[in-house]
């Protein structure tokens, strides 16, 4: 089968690689869709905790092909959406339902083979079969797990204000999340005035641009008290800083965005005391995987305006690199 390969940092290669069999608990997955993600980027770089070599992709659905002799859920044919988590279910964290930090983690296209290929093997665990029909949907399951998990994490009440800086596909899924959870209005900011257009087609109340001169006055003229949840979709350390000046008493600062692992930022610990300010983190899915899908197959979540581009798998290093550069504006995906 064809396959995205990174032997090494920086050396991506497509060759022919065996065919994966399943083992009696495995199934294997023809691959229809999968979305390109800043993490294969990182993967590609060396930024990551991969081993070498690595077939990446993990925000992928398929359909189908072999299944292993135990298994009993699915069948050839059946189209699904995969969870890539790995967990041990044994250790520490996961025995307290804390899965995303489990002490043995592994994930596809992370730690092993992955989807950008033409077929990959799966646990029959992390498979759920979908009734979506446009596969390419079924790709935006997996962020789209990460955002609820975010947004269990940061308890929004209903009624509540949110801004979100960012309005790229991870944006736009948290601004979709946020108005499906109650919220009262959701104001976003972008420096791309297109983003911020299928913004305001998905329900944003207002659109700011991020590099308004009057963008720190424009958004107290919004909300003078500020923002109930105000949640960082950038991954910009400068963002998450300046941040926290807009968030409302009591409120909660909801870091989502992946910063540089070595960046700082300044934050004043009296501010944080004298105005409740919560500060809260947000890595990865924890057992919120069916509930996206169950949100993406009522149809409450919109992802077609999320697609910047498909591309075919012999072009994946062409996607890779235009996500690399900063050239996508929506979601890249995949079509083997």
């Amino acid at each position: 089968m064809l396959a995205a390969v990174i032997n090494k940092p920086n050396d991506l290669e497509m060759k022919e690689v065996p065919t994966p069999a399943p083992k009696s608990n495995e199934v294997l997955v023809r691959v229809k869709a999968c979305g390109v993600c800043g993490t294969d980027v990182h993967i590609f770089k060396g930024e990551f905790i991969s081993p070498y070599p690595i077939i990446p992709g993990h925000e992928l659905a398929g359909v189908v092909e072999q299944i292993g002799s135990e298994v009993t859920t699915v069948k050839p044919g059946d189209a699904v959406a995969v969870d890539p988590s790995l967990f041990c279910e044994s250790c520490y964290f996961c025995v307290q339902n804390k899965q995303n930090h489990c002490e043995n983690w592994n994930g596809l296209g992370n730690t092993v083979a992955g989807a950008f290929a033409e077929f990959v093997v799966v646990p029959e665990a992390n498979v759920f079969k979908t009734t979506l029909k446009d596969l390419r949907h079924a790709a935006f399951v997996e962020p789209l797990a990460c955002v609820i998990y975010g947004h269990e994490r940061a308890r929004m009440s209903i009624g509540d204000s949110v801004l979100i800086f960012g309005a790229g596909p991870i944006g736009l899924l948290h601004l979709q999340v946020a108005l499906r959870a109650g919220a009262s209005v959701v104001d976003i900011v972008d420096l791309k005035p297109g983003r911020l257009e299928i913004a305001k087609s998905l329900g944003a109340r207002r659109t700011i641009l991020g590099d308004d001169p009057n963008l720190k006055g424009a958004l107290h003229d919004i909300e003078p008290r500020g923002y109930d949840l105000v949640i960082d979709a950038t991954g910009a350390p400068k963002v998450v800083e300046n941040a926290v000046q807009y968030v409302k008493n009591s409120g909660k600062l909801l870091i989502f965005g992946v910063c540089p692992p070595d960046a700082k930022i300044s934050i004043s610990p009296f501010e944080i005391y004298k105005r409740d300010i919560e500060i809260i983190g947000s890595f990865a899915i924890r057992k919120t995987y069916l509930a996206a899908l169950r949100m993406m197959e009522s149809g409450y979540i919109k992802v077609d305006p999320l697609i910047g581009g498909t591309f075919p798998l012999s072009e994946f290093p062409k996607a890779l690199d235009i996500v690399a550069n900063g050239k996508a504006d929506m979601k890249l995906v995949i079509i083997p």
